[in-house]
């Protein structure tokens, strides 16, 4: 992990999960491409903004930042988490050992206080992946009030009812690779915006994960609410489409 000051100096990163700051997570291909880098740049400061961090950097910085610490990490194929802070810019790297995995899904009563932006003071939501085998498994949030399911810990959600998709947008913080996948969600099935209720669930055939790590990766089970998927047919479509999309150097 690395830091810096916000008067330039490097500093000791610190423990994100608890404190006041944003923050984005972009996916490092083998090949050094970023994909989506200024939009996950762009959102990082939407987030900070939305959030009234005292320290915004210019989008200048938080690039130039990065490149240096790209030049220096040894992680080539994996996942940059860029975080914000109150006077600090930090930057982490870790496997992609989740991506396009089958995951085993986890209740999660919990609402986001501020939905539209990536917070790191969220250490209830963030904090608890620790307790989690990531390449495997992921928390589901359902709404303690409403009971509905609106995205997991680590990604949007996608639900699959034959040739219908039903996409959260409720109190959600829409992530840049859905943002980028939905014109062509849209010409290959009928597109609904809602959050299913946790009633509402074993109608669906299929679940997916759309998200930067695990990209479209497939929900297998949601045990607590006693379903367990009965296709990949979508999975596969829609994964082909993520990877042409993540291909392209202008994407």
């Amino acid at each position: 992990m690395h830091a810096w000051a916000k008067s330039g100096e490097p500093i000791k990163h610190p423990e994100p999960w608890g404190i006041a700051g944003a923050f984005s997570t972009l996916r490092l291909l083998p090949n050094g491409y970023i994909p989506f880098r200024e939009a996950y740049c762009k959102r990082l400061l939407d987030s900070a903004h939305i959030l009234q961090l005292s320290w915004i950097p210019e989008e200048s910085l938080i690039d130039a930042r990065l490149n240096e610490f790209l030049r220096e990490t040894e992680t080539k194929d994996g996942l940059i988490r860029i975080c914000l802070f109150e006077n600090s810019i930090g930057f982490s790297a870790r496997s992609a050992e989740s991506d396009g995995k089958k995951v085993e899904g986890w209740l999660l009563q919990y609402r986001r206080p501020i939905p539209n932006a990536k917070s790191t003071q969220e250490k209830e939501l963030y904090g608890r992946l620790s307790e989690l085998d990531l390449s495997a498994e992921d928390w589901i949030i359902i709404d303690p009030k409403d009971k509905d399911i609106r995205e997991s810990a680590t990604a949007n959600l996608i639900f699959v009812k034959e040739d219908q998709l039903v996409i959260p947008d409720k109190r959600i913080l829409k992530g840049v690779v859905l943002r980028k996948m939905l014109p062509q969600l849209s010409d290959l099935y009928s597109v609904i915006h809602a959050s299913p209720s946790d009633q509402e669930i074993n109608e669906f055939d299929e679940i997916l994960l759309c998200g930067t790590g695990r990209g479209i990766a497939p929900l297998e089970s949601l045990p607590e609410l006693g379903w367990s998927s009965t296709s990949e047919s979508a999975f596969k479509k829609i994964r082909s489409e993520y990877e042409q999309i993540i291909s392209k150097p202008n994407g």
